[in-house]
């Protein structure tokens, strides 16, 4: 049974693992509220030894209020996304108003991918071709704006109290 929306209070972070060193910048970007009590952000790296992995994964999508999907192509490229998270984030955003916020972080089918691209992304896809990865040294027009969209994430409202949607309400893409 599907909880109340009520107990949907956290932030589900949905990544591919060769995005890695994009998941640590948004928690980054989002530690601030995640230390002041405003945010419960779940990623699968909370996982522990010797957990069932399948089944913590199931809970922490069931306690989704939003969903941060990381995208690329590596994110598009993995099954277990594709049919063990997305469905049922989906699924609870159109029957139980979960808050789905895509982050592009390279090259993907987003814009190609109707379920998805009806949510309005952090950044702009269009801006991909631009970007390079964290790591690389040199600088790009387009780097910035995934670090901006990362940054838009963590500068939103939240209160003590308030539920995780209502801290990513009026997400726009950054000018």
């Amino acid at each position: 049974m599907a909880p109340s929306p009520s107990s949907r209070t956290k932030v589900f972070i949905s990544y591919s693992h060769a995005d890695k060193e994009w998941l640590d910048r948004l928690k980054r970007h989002l530690k601030p509220m995640v230390r002041e009590g405003r945010l419960d952000c779940w990623d699968d790296t909370r996982i522990q030894p010797g957990a069932d992995w399948q089944q913590e994964i199931r809970h922490a999508l069931d306690a989704a209020q939003v969903a941060v999907l990381l995208i690329s192509a590596d994110f598009f490229a993995s099954d277990f996304i594709a049919t063990d998270e997305l469905p049922p984030l989906l699924a609870a955003a159109q029957a139980e108003g979960v808050r789905v916020l895509p982050v592009i972080i390279s090259a993907s089918r987003f814009a190609r991918t109707p379920n998805l691209a009806r949510f309005q992304a952090a950044n702009s896809p269009d801006l991909w071709m631009k970007c390079r990865q964290p790591s690389r040294k040199r600088s790009s027009i387009g780097w910035p704006t995934q670090s901006r969209a990362l940054s838009t994430l963590s500068s939103l409202p939240a209160f003590p109290g308030r539920r995780a949607g209502e801290a990513f309400r009026g997400v726009r893409t950054p000018g």
